[in-house]
């Protein structure tokens, strides 16, 4: 946003500059000219690849929360869910929305553990420390780090080896490079449940999965929906990448929720009914009409509908996490073996034994 904006006013200075010096001379004529033509394609490229909001007026996604309703009408449903975030950042604005916004939007990479009474589920799992670093070194972009948990990154990766599935909603480097550089890569990946399109997706090869890691293993393939596990449902939804997915998770007590992976990085897109830039479209080789599409089917039959209860979940958005946890909807770590069949979100004394058991793990970060 400063450089388009420094741009534009180098250029608005220099077509001024020429009108105060004379239009009298052909050679000043000819600059102004061209001056003015060089602001008016700025302008005109600037509103197509930052501002317009690519949005249909119909959506088109096909979800129906009635069936998913009844494909986890089951026994052996989970019992809560947990959040831990390994990372903080901050992104520019017209990374997250069209238009733009005052300010960049903080960013955190989390985690999610769906508990049952005898075994868990891992949701998303963020980078280490080197590819988290990496991610923020996009600096000319806007992209600014602000925090990596040391801690809460060996939680997760204890999480994951206690899990009994492993599942992203998309195959980019924040969400499932935390098994790729796990040094449990291996043990890791006889859990972890990744679509076709996820593992030949080419943006998955930021995430750095070891050579030959793919060469026996069977990707998940489906249409539709597919029940992962009792209250637990996948949902294809492809457009921020080819391997998107959305998670449909019901609780025992009948609380409802949907994973929306980065279809929303921040609850301002579904609030507001805002798709991505162009440009951040273009660099993350996303399909926009996809997203809008998405996008007005979340604002619409969820967000703005008064007899749904569904609690959207973005992995992105600062705001929501700790808004859900301060309300006690999801847990604010994660629980491991020895602590999973007793403990509750506000159990701390739990959560406190938990992290301590992952003293003895010397996993990379």
């Amino acid at each position: 946003m400063r450089f388009r904006s420094i741009l534009k006013i180098l250029v608005t200075s220099a077509i001024l500059l020429s009108f105060v010096v004379g239009m009298t001379d052909r050679r000043n004529q000819v600059l102004t000219l061209g001056l003015t033509l060089i602001l008016v394609i700025i302008l005109i490229a600037e509103y197509y690849l930052f501002m317009e909001n690519v949005m249909p007026e119909k959506s088109d996604f096909n979800l129906d929360l009635g069936e998913l309703r009844k494909l986890v009408d089951t026994e052996g449903f989970p019992v809560r869910l947990n959040s831990l975030i390994v990372a903080e950042g901050e992104i520019p604005d017209w990374i997250v929305v069209a238009g733009g916004a005052q300010k960049g939007f903080p960013i955190s990479f989390t985690s999610f553990q769906v508990v049952y009474e005898d075994k868990t589920i891992i949701i998303e799992c963020p980078f280490n420390r080197r590819l988290y670093e990496k991610f923020c070194g996009y600096r000319l972009l806007g992209i600014k780090g602000k925090r990596f948990y040391e801690e809460n990154y060996e939680v997760m990766q204890r999480a994951m080896l206690d899990a009994n599935y492993i599942v992203a909603t998309h195959e980019h480097w924040d969400h499932v490079g935390g098994i790729a550089q796990s040094p449990n890569v291996g043990r890791l990946m006889e859990k972890t449940v990744l679509t076709s399109e996820q593992v030949h997706g080419h943006t998955i090869a930021k995430a750095g999965f070891p050579e030959g890691v793919f060469d026996d293993y069977a990707p998940l393939e489906y249409n539709g929906y597919h029940v992962l596990a009792p209250g637990v449902v996948l949902i294809e939804a492809p457009g921020h990448s080819v391997g998107s997915q959305m998670i449909f998770v019901r609780l025992r007590g009948g609380v409802e929720f949907l994973f929306v992976g980065d279809v929303a990085w921040n609850m301002v897109n579904v609030e507001g009914l805002v798709n991505h830039s162009r440009m951040g479209m273009l660099l993350r080789y996303e399909n926009g009409s996809q997203l809008g599409h998405q996008i007005r089917w979340l604002h619409e039959n969820i967000y703005d509908n008064l007899e749904e209860d569904v609690h959207l979940l973005t992995s992105h958005d600062p705001r929501q996490i700790e808004e859900y946890t301060k309300s006690g909807l999801i847990g604010a770590t994660f629980e491991l073996s020895t602590t999973v069949h007793n403990s509750t979100p506000n159990n701390q004394a739990g959560i406190r034994q938990a992290i301590e058991t992952v003293s003895d793990f010397s996993g990379e970060s």
